[in-house]
């Protein structure tokens, strides 16, 4: 329930403590690369277009992606804010109707985020992306499938 997604929080929190706005951008940069690879396990034709948008918001987030995003209403916040929440309750809806155990599944792959740390430091790559540092061990999904 909530402990995870507070689970999750703190790592973030952890990684980044008072996150820019090109942290902002880079996040949903990694959002849009998620997505684009569940397009493309699902063979649907946009996953080029959303590969594009993930490289746009990692790599050059200094420009108008930045700016817009400071300049965003209150309601823009709020709708924003409800599509993040959508899009979690239909992650856990394709999860449960495939048959998948996504608590499980979820809590191993927060267990491996945790890894990516080197001596509870985060490892940054060169676009400031969390990476894959020594202590890393990939998650096991296997078993919630």
């Amino acid at each position: 329930g909530n402990w995870m997604i507070h689970s999750i929080k703190e790592w973030f929190k952890a990684a980044k403590p008072n996150p820019s706005t090109a942290d902002v951008c880079l996040q949903i940069g990694c959002h849009y690369e998620e997505v684009a690879e569940m397009s493309a396990v699902l063979n649907y034709d946009v996953e080029y277009m959303l590969a594009a948008t993930a490289l746009e918001y990692q790599m050059y987030y200094s420009g108008y992606l930045g700016a817009a995003l400071e300049e965003l209403s209150a309601d823009a916040r709020v709708e924003l804010l409800d599509a993040l929440c959508d899009q979690i309750i239909t992650a856990v809806g394709v999860a449960y109707m495939m048959g998948m155990d996504i608590e499980g599944a979820l809590a191993e792959v927060n267990r491996s985020n945790w890894s990516k740390f080197e001596g509870g430091v985060p490892v940054f790559n060169e676009h400031g992306k969390i990476a894959k540092g020594v202590e890393y061990t990939p998650p096991e999904l296997s078993d919630y499938i």
